[in-house]
């Protein structure tokens, strides 16, 4: 989300700096797209989830493909049915979809640099024919209406606003289609002082992704379903808690242990060259840091927080 700007106003109605930043934006992801080593300028230019991308960081939801799976389920997803995922990053779980439930799955992320990769991870699967991958805005989905049996999020509503993209999902749903959403949540009564702690990571989560990040109370994320007339909504909470079937999944997702083991390499060696030689970089890991250890380390916050699994069906 971008500040007012009080510069000169371009031909396009854009402020001259904020066309400028675009254009540094959109020449980082195409940068991003074909080379495998950015340099640290390259690296610093990217946007929190083109960076990301960039990594190689395979998802970002809480519980994992595990909870993939769980979703799928409620969502009453099989082989027979049409998916949309929205926000789809670097398509591991929309691959796990197509993979382990033989659906169609069509991933859609603003991210130039997830999809590219999302492709290629398809391609790597043998899954290219169900799995389909496309640059796209979650307000403004390029779909006709009725299209999808099953819309969902994992770890991506969170950061929307959640009145404005929820009526899209429901416009691109069949009649009797579900929306799925895998999304974190804090609970209604917390005790003063954990409540501004928490509020503390929703705004370091807002600072480094740019985006309207909050989270909802599960009656919230109930609210927002009925709100674009969803009926038989179902919300389930669960905490973080990793266990050794998530980690199997996980390396079963990753194309087994041997490419799990170079990822993970790869990861590490490309986190530690950008945050040994960028303050900017490792400012934003420190930052994010905080905010993961409130909402997901530490006792004394984290049990005010979770995950839910949420559904409800269109008319």
């Amino acid at each position: 989300m971008k500040k007012n700007s009080q510069n000169s106003v371009g031909s396009d109605g854009k402020s001259m700096s904020e066309s400028s930043g675009n254009q540094d934006a959109q020449t980082g992801k195409e940068v991003a797209a074909t080379k495998k080593w950015l340099s640290v300028k390259e690296a610093e230019a990217l946007g929190y989830y083109d960076f990301m991308s960039y990594l190689g960081v395979p998802y970002y939801h809480t519980g994992g493909l595990v909870s993939t799976g769980k979703l799928a389920e409620l969502c009453r997803i099989d082989s027979n049915k049409k998916v949309l995922m929205v926000g789809c990053g670097t398509g591991f779980s929309a691959c796990y979809l197509a993979r382990k439930i033989g659906c169609e799955v069509v991933g859609i992320d603003i991210a130039e640099v997830s999809i590219e990769e999302a492709k290629e991870r398809a391609r790597r699967q043998r899954v290219s024919d169900k799995a389909k991958f496309r640059v796209g805005d979650a307000y403004a989905l390029p779909f006709e209406a009725g299209t999808f049996d099953a819309v969902v999020t994992e770890s991506v509503s969170q950061f929307l606003d959640r009145k404005k993209a929820f009526k899209e999902f429901s416009r691109v749903l069949k009649p009797g289609g579900y929306i799925g959403i895998n999304e974190m949540y804090k609970e209604e009564k917390i005790p003063p002082k954990t409540a501004e702690e928490i509020a503390h990571a929703e705004e370091v989560f807002r600072e480094i992704t740019g985006l309207p990040f909050s989270l909802p109370t599960p009656e919230e994320w109930k609210k927002g379903l009925e709100e674009v007339g969803l009926k038989e909504i179902n919300v389930r909470k669960f905490r973080p808690s990793p266990s050794l079937g998530e980690i199997k999944t996980f390396i079963e997702g990753m194309e087994g242990i041997w490419n799990f083991t170079f990822h993970f390499a790869e990861l590490m060696l490309k986190i530690g060259k950008y945050s040994l030689f960028s303050r900017k970089i490792r400012y934003r890991f420190k930052r994010l840091g905080e905010g993961k250890k409130i909402l997901l380390r530490k006792k004394s916050t984290s049990k005010y927080a979770g995950y839910v699994l949420a559904t409800g069906i269109k008319e």
